[in-house]
């Protein structure tokens, strides 16, 4: 005895499989994209923590650095970084940065590491006292 199988269930296992395969795909290219963002938000977080702790470092190397840090991204062609130290007579030096890439982007604000002057305003405020 020999038992018959219609067709009908290799053309349902083929569209089940193709259904599998996309959801798959979408997966992997959600992981490249979170991927690619984490790494551009870390390099451009250290550059700029390098930048502000160390006076030595020019933005130029910051740069450098943040594009060497990151590498090569999978979901777009490249990342793009932009970072500044501007200074202000009240609010003092900031490290401005930016990064972008696809449709992504991040920008950073932080005031530069400045221990001297912190304890300069200590002791004006405990002599004041």
């Amino acid at each position: 005895m020999r038992k018959c199988i219609s067709g009908s269930f290799t053309v349902e296992a083929a569209f089940v499989m193709a259904i599998v395969l996309w959801a798959l795909l979408f997966s992997i290219q959600s992981a490249y994209k979170v991927r690619d963002k984490t790494v551009g938000a870390m390099a451009l977080g250290e550059s700029v923590q390098r930048l502000r702790h160390n006076e030595s470092e020019s933005e130029k190397e910051a740069v450098s650095w943040a594009e060497n840090r990151a590498g090569i991204p999978l979901s777009w062609k490249r990342y793009q970084f932009k970072i500044g130290i501007s200074s202000g007579p009240v609010t003092g030096r900031t490290v401005k940065a930016s990064a972008s890439g696809g449709q992504w982007n991040l920008s950073l604000e932080q005031k530069v590491f400045d221990p001297e002057n912190f304890l300069r305003m200590l002791t004006l405020v405990s002599q004041e006292e």
